[in-house]
């Protein structure tokens, strides 16, 4: 766990790496109003990679203010890798945080830095739900999403601590990051990528289904793309041993 400083503001990271691992880095991104707590399933070592999950501004332990456009927090990206000096990074983003990835990924080749991408329950095109933005807007959470985050087979500790994260979080936040998710549309320049493309769905996910995720396959040439049986919009917490099995094995193809 640390800090560092960009643009003079304290970002919050954990890393996970073992000893002598080499330049390949791995970066979680989280989703909207997360933290760097939702992919605590996955940071577990893995030989010849650094294991980087971070806060992004205005998250988590992380100073500075949620931004509303996926763009911003595709530079931030940029400038935190950049910050710490990270090579030959593979960017991994969940729900937001993955079209956070698919930004960051248009703008290659200038990222030379960039190796391939890894999206988990995301897609090219994220619009929300208009009464969550008016109800964000009156400063009020968004506490009605939270049974469609999971699958209709989850735990009621599972749902319950999702309730207790969100009161966590102020709704100004969500309310940027979902600003940002319903302007975010790239589905007409997926097709250009190139890169290396691991795509993750949960076969029950209700917020960004799987044809969500059929379309990033069909449209990105180098994708494969995984399923994760029963699981929903939060599959690495909820199927965490499938989903880092699918990790694993696509960076296993990429040595």
């Amino acid at each position: 766990m640390g800090y560092c400083q960009v643009h003079g503001e304290k970002i919050f990271y954990i890393e996970s790496s073992l000893p002598n691992s080499n330049d390949n880095v791995v970066l979680f991104i989280h989703g909207a109003g997360g933290s760097s707590e939702v992919w605590s399933n996955q940071l577990s070592p893995i030989e010849g990679y650094r294991l980087f999950a971070l806060d992004l501004p205005g998250h988590g332990h992380s100073e500075g203010k949620a931004a509303s456009d996926i763009q911003e927090y595709s530079r931030f990206i940029a400038d935190f890798i950049e910050t710490l000096d990270l090579h030959f990074v593979i960017l991994v983003g969940h729900s937001m945080g993955g079209g956070i990835v698919l930004e960051s990924a248009l703008a290659q080749p200038q990222l030379s830095w960039l190796k391939g991408i890894v999206l988990v329950d995301t897609g090219s095109r994220l619009r929300v739900n208009k009464k969550t933005l008016e109800q964000l807007a009156q400063g009020k959470l968004p506490f009605d999403i939270i049974p469609y985050l999971y699958s209709q087979n989850s735990t009621p500790e599972i749902l319950t601590q999702a309730l207790e994260d969100m009161k966590k979080v102020q709704a100004e936040v969500y309310l940027a990051d979902f600003q940002a998710c319903d302007a975010f549309d790239r589905s007409n320049e997926i097709q250009t990528l190139k890169l290396p493309t691991c795509i993750i769905c949960g076969e029950n996910d209700r917020m960004t289904p799987l044809k969500y995720s059929n379309g990033l396959h069909e449209a990105l040439p180098q994708s494969k793309l995984e399923i994760i049986s029963s699981a929903g919009h939060m599959s690495m917490q909820e199927s965490p041993e499938e989903v880092n099995r699918a990790l694993r094995q696509f960076l296993k193809g990429l040595a």
